[in-house]
């Protein structure tokens, strides 16, 4: 029996965690993401919408990830959907920065809270990509909603942009 738990225990000191994540996909138009299942669910409002929600460890530094398809021919369209999701009593003037994602070129905004205590960035990305935008969006939605990564150092859209392929 000895010699049938040690090829095991040997299996999981040198595989790395990744080797043993729950591999899921969700696909928005012409968008797929593929995501971590034992880092984050789903919650589809509509089929062109569809919130990331961060389970597990995770929970406590990263906040949920919506992400919305929108009309856009090109980056500039982007951006105005961009800006308009993050246009609000909440938030100051948004910063943007041009960016890459899966080879489509696209935008990122990020605004400060007016609040009065801390609160984390509001980000916005979009990426236009065959007449559609697709928008990945984490805000707080008052300034009683204190958020996850507040001073955490972590990009709250660094994981999900890295699972995102666009589709021909």
């Amino acid at each position: 029996m000895r010699r049938a738990v040690l090829p095991v225990l040997a299996c999981l000191v040198f595989f790395p965690a990744s080797a043993f994540a729950d591999h899921r996909s969700v696909r928005l138009s012409q968008m797929e993401l593929a995501y971590d299942g034992t880092r984050w669910r789903t919650e589809h409002s509509v089929l062109s919408d569809v919130t990331l929600q961060p389970i597990g460890d995770i929970a406590r530094a990263l906040d949920p990830v919506r992400i919305r398809v929108v009309a856009a021919e090109r980056r500039a369209d982007c951006e105005g959907h961009a800006r308009h999701a993050l246009a609000s009593t909440l938030y100051g003037d948004a910063h943007d920065t041009a960016l890459t994602i899966a080879g489509v070129d696209a935008v990122r905004l990020e605004a400060g809270a007016r609040c009065r205590n801390a609160m984390p960035r509001a980000v916005a990305v979009c990426a236009a990509h065959n007449g559609r935008g697709y928008l990945f969006l984490v805000r707080q939605t008052s300034c009683q909603d204190s958020g996850n990564n507040l001073f955490s150092g972590i990009d709250p859209l660094r994981e999900v942009l890295e699972g995102v392929r666009f589709l021909p």
